[in-house]
Formats: structure tokens, sequence, C-alpha cells
């Protein structure tokens, strides 16, 4: 007996096998906590990346070097998928607080403010547009 499943219990599952390369846009700040300083990266499939700049000292086995070489490296913190194109990137650091939030920009003209705190990415204002709060007003009525 064959069983017929309706289109209802089905799942969809959205995955990309490869990010993408190419960075729209990109900021400096402090974002998942205070006194570091980390890179936030805008990726043209919707990305928002999280990086922090780690200096790290090599410890080399010479001792006729006397200078000490340090090594600058990005440390990917947090990725965050939005599934949306967006355009622009803002940071503002919000009076009496110690780390930054960043306001981004997508295409349909919708302003949201994301938050790192811990290095998770949470979106703290996101506003939604619809078509049932549009009113055309007529100039001839």
């Amino acid at each position: 007996m064959t069983s017929i499943t309706s289109a209802a219990s089905m799942k969809l599952l959205d995955l990309r096998l490869k990010h993408s390369s190419s960075i729209i846009t990109s900021s400096i700040g402090e974002f998942s906590r205070p006194d570091t300083q980390e890179i936030i990266t805008l990726r043209s499939g919707g990305t928002i990346d999280l990086y922090e700049i780690s200096v790290t000292d090599n410890d080399n086995d010479n001792d006729d070097e006397e200078e000490e070489e340090e090594k600058t490296t990005l440390k990917l913190i947090s990725r965050l998928e939005t599934r949306s194109v967006l355009r622009s990137l803002g940071v503002v650091r919000v009076s009496g607080g110690k780390r930054d939030v960043i306001v981004v920009g997508s295409d349909s003209g919708c302003l949201s403010v994301v938050d790192f705190e811990g290095g998770v990415g949470r979106v703290l204002h996101c506003p939604v547009f619809g078509k049932s709060l549009f009113i055309r007003v007529d100039p001839a009525a």
C-alpha cells in the first residue's frame, strides 16, 4: 500500500554549500565584548560575518634575532545568515554602552538593529512592512 504525502507535511531545507566571497562593506568596532577590536563584514549573499582581530607573538628559537615578530590573524566568531539582500551597514554605540550594535539596511527598505552579545547575533529591531499599512490617497476625490 502506498501512502500519499500532502504538501503540508513536507519540509523544505535551505542550505548553502559555499558561502559568498564578495564583501559589500565592512566596519570595525567592539561588538561581542568590550576592549576587543572586531571587524564586521556584509557579504553579497545576505551574510553578516563577525571577525576578531587577534595578535599573537611568534616564539622563535633563534636567539640571534632580537626583534619579536607579531602575527595578526582574523578569527571568525559568528556568522549570521539573513536570507535577504543587504545593502548598507552602520555602527552605533548607544549612550552609556560599552559595546557597539550594527544597523543594517536591506533592499526592501527595512532598517534592522543587530546585536552580537557574546558572539551570537540577535535582531533587536526589525520592522515588518505590509501592503495592509499602505493607504492610497486619491487627489481627485
